[in-house]
């Protein structure tokens, strides 16, 4: 039986991944996910409210068409969905243990 790996993506996107702090992000997916990292990072909470759903509209607004970085192999609408699934489930457990 396969395990599933650890979603890792670009410089920035991962569970329990923040990569490479100073890099610039590799296109606009890994973008969102740094912005979210430097969130998470000032609020000390990965289960923020404020910082998960701000990532949430990120994803939104990459759907249509995203460009992706040189030699990545990745599909990037799954990468989007995979983390969309995720931090939906962030968003939901942060509101039961009330994180703003």
């Amino acid at each position: 039986m396969a395990t599933a790996p650890f979603l890792r993506y670009g410089k920035y996107c991962g569970i329990l991944y923040s990569g490479c702090p100073g890099e610039r992000p590799c296109d606009p997916l890994d973008a969102c996910c740094m912005h979210h990292d430097n969130c998470v990072l000032v609020k000390n909470d990965y289960l923020s409210t404020e910082c998960n759903e701000g990532l949430l509209e990120c994803l939104a607004e990459l759907r249509a068409g995203t460009g992706t970085f040189e030699g990545n192999k990745c599909m990037i609408d799954e990468v989007i969905d995979v983390i969309t699934v995720v931090i939906e489930a962030a968003v939901v457990a942060g509101r039961v243990l009330h994180k703003p």
